[in-house]
């Protein structure tokens, strides 16, 4: 399921992902799996991963990536 994403955007290794309501609670539910994003406009999550990133933590930022939406309900 798409979890209420409108859109999902990037440039570099910045990466946003625009739900279709608020969604600040994800700070918080991001941070229980020791990811730090930020919430722009609301309904935009943003994450910047370093530029140093390894293919390995790519991974493993995405999984908690979508557990971390998933949690939202």
């Amino acid at each position: 399921a798409d979890q209420g994403i409108r859109s999902i955007r990037g440039m570099g290794l910045m990466i946003a992902l625009e739900f279709d309501k608020p969604c600040t609670e994800l700070v918080s539910l991001a941070m229980d799996q020791g990811l730090l994003i930020n919430v722009t406009a609301d309904n935009v999550a943003r994450l910047l991963p370093p530029l140093i990133l390894k293919d390995e933590e790519a991974d493993l930022l995405v999984q908690k990536l979508v557990t971390t939406v998933r949690s939202r309900g």
